[in-house]
């Protein structure tokens, strides 16, 4: 491995870590390695660019006046034309620092999303997210308290979503207070804290329950 390709890795590092974080805490569809490496490189650009206007304000803040300003320009952004480049270390652990806040912006950003939102008000675009409808469903703020349809197995589970996910192959749903009801007559069987149901793709009828249907007991 030559040193322009350890080089680049080093400085990408930052966005390595934004990425992987924001990975483990937004709700979104899988990544593939390509858009792995091209999120990780978005990331870690935003770093850096935060980094420079952080020594761009450094440098305006510490000068005598206008025409006396030297601006100090980041070496990461010369590391990938020089012939031997050289990053100083101080850059890439302040970038590293950076991409922790950095992350969770960008979580903010997906999990709420923003950008879809301001989309939709400007007529750009009616797309939802990047998530499947799965996901997107039982994630929405009104989603609290559903109930599952087994048609197969003729019962009906009522309870509160804790989490859920989705693969390639299955769906999964873990749920609180869970009521069990007999699908044909609706007739109470049993109650139980916790439960954890597993289906094929497509194979869940999930209906949120109306405020007014719920208990007094059930806030």
């Amino acid at each position: 491995m030559n040193q322009l390709v350890v080089t680049l890795i080093v400085i990408l590092m930052p966005g390595i870590i934004a990425n992987v974080i924001c990975d483990k805490i937004t709700v979104h569809s899988k990544w593939s390695s390509f858009k792995f490496s091209l999120y990780a490189f978005v990331l870690g650009m935003c770093c850096y660019v935060l980094l420079q206007i952080g020594y761009y304000a450094h440098d305006y803040t510490h000068a005598d006046s206008i025409s006396d300003m030297n601006f100090t320009h980041l070496n990461v952004w010369s590391a990938s034309v020089a012939d031997n480049p050289k990053i100083p270390a101080i850059e890439v652990i302040f970038a590293t620092l950076i991409s922790l806040p950095m992350s969770l912006l960008a979580a903010f950003l997906i999990n709420h999303k923003i950008f879809n939102k301001v989309a939709t008000f400007l007529r750009i675009s009616t797309k939802y997210g990047d998530e499947n409808l799965f996901s997107y469903y039982l994630n929405a703020d009104e989603i609290d308290w559903i109930y599952i349809r087994d048609i197969e197995n003729k019962l009906t589970y009522q309870g509160r979503i804790v989490s859920y996910s989705e693969n390639d192959l299955m769906q999964e749903i873990v749920m609180s207070e869970v009521t069990v009801y007999n699908y044909e007559d609706s007739a109470e069987l049993y109650s139980i804290p916790t439960i954890y149901l597993t289906k094929p793709l497509g194979a869940f009828i999930i209906e949120a329950i109306p405020q007014e249907y719920l208990g007094a007991e059930n806030d």
